[in-house]
C-alpha cells in the first residue's frame, strides 16, 4: 500500500519505541493538557501511529470517539499554536488520502475546519505583512530592529506555508467527491485559492495549481476562476 507523504521525516528508532497503539488513548489525553508542549507531543505521537497501516485502520475504524476529540482540538486550538495545528492537520491528511475514509473527515467537519484555518492564516499574514512594510519605511535609523522583525515574519510565513499546504491538500482529497467539491465552491474555495497564489513556497504553489486544475474540469468553475482573475495570477509565473 502506497503511503501518503506528510512532509515529516521518517521516525527515528526512539520514536518507534515510544509510540505504541496500546497507548493511543494516552496520546489523545495529552491534547487536554494545559501546556502546549504536551499537546504537541500527543499530536505528534498520534501522527507517528499513522505510519503503520494496521494502527491507522484500527484508530479510524474502532476509535471514533478519539477522532472526535482530535478533530475538536483542531477546531478549538487552531488559532493558538501553529505546531499543534501542523501535526493534527498531518494526521487528517493521512486519513483523507484514502477515499474510503473521506466520510470520517466529513462527519468531523475537517473540510470546514481547514477552510477556517486557511482564512485565519491569510488574515494574519496580511496584517503582519502590512506591519512589516510600515516598519521598513520607518526603520531608516534602526536596521537591526527591523531585521529582527523581518526574521520573525519570515518564520511565521514558513510555518503558515506548511499549514496551508496540508490544509489545501486535505481539501483537494475530499473534493474527489463532486458533491463535496460543489459545497466547497459555494464556500468560496476558488477565491480563497487565488488569494493564496501570492505565496512563494513552491510546494504550496504546486498544491494550489493542482487544485485549480482539478476545479477547472467543470465549466462553471472555469467561469468562476476567470471571474476571480486567475489568469492575472498565472501571468506572474510566466513573465
Amino acid at each position: 500500500m502506497q503511503r501518503p507523504k506528510t512532509g515529516f521525516k521518517q521516525k527515528s528508532d526512539d520514536d518507534l519505541i515510544k509510540t505504541n497503539i496500546a497507548m493511543v488513548e494516552k496520546y489523545v489525553d495529552c491534547l487536554y493538557e494545559e501546556k502546549y508542549e504536551e499537546k504537541v507531543k500527543g499530536a505528534r505521537s498520534l501522527l507517528f501511529l499513522m505510519v503503520n497501516p494496521e494502527d491507522m485502520f484500527h484508530i479510524i475504524s474502532e476509535k471514533n470517539c478519539l477522532l472526535d476529540i482530535i478533530a475538536r482540538t483542531l477546531r478549538d486550538e487552531h488559532k493558538k499554536n501553529m505546531e499543534l495545528v501542523i501535526h493534527i492537520l498531518a494526521f487528517f491528511y493521512t486519513v483523507s488520502y484514502y477515499q474510503e475514509f473521506h466520510e470520517v473527515c466529513i462527519s468531523n467537519s475537517i473540510g470546514e475546519t481547514c477552510i477556517f484555518i486557511i482564512e485565519y492564516q491569510y488574515a494574519k499574514y496580511i496584517i503582519r505583512k502590512n506591519e512589516i512594510i510600515k516598519k521598513e519605511n520607518e526603520s531608516s535609523n534602526n536596521k537591526l530592529t527591523f531585521q529582527k522583525e523581518l526574521d520573525k515574519f519570515l518564520f511565521l510565513v514558513r510555518k503558515q506555508d506548511r499549514i496551508l499546504r496540508i490544509a489545501f491538500s486535505i481539501l483537494m482529497h475530499l473534493a474527489e467527491d463532486q458533491n463535496v467539491e460543489k459545497k466547497m465552491v459555494k464556500r468560496d474555495i476558488i477565491p480563497i485559492i487565488i488569494k493564496n497564489l501570492d505565496r512563494t513556497n513552491i510546494n504550496l504553489l504546486v498544491v494550489l495549481l493542482l487544485f485549480i486544475k482539478k476545479l477547472s474540469i467543470y465549466d462553471v468553475n472555469k467561469d468562476s476562476l476567470i471571474k476571480n482573475n486567475v489568469l492575472d495570477e498565472f501571468i506572474k509565473y510566466v513573465i
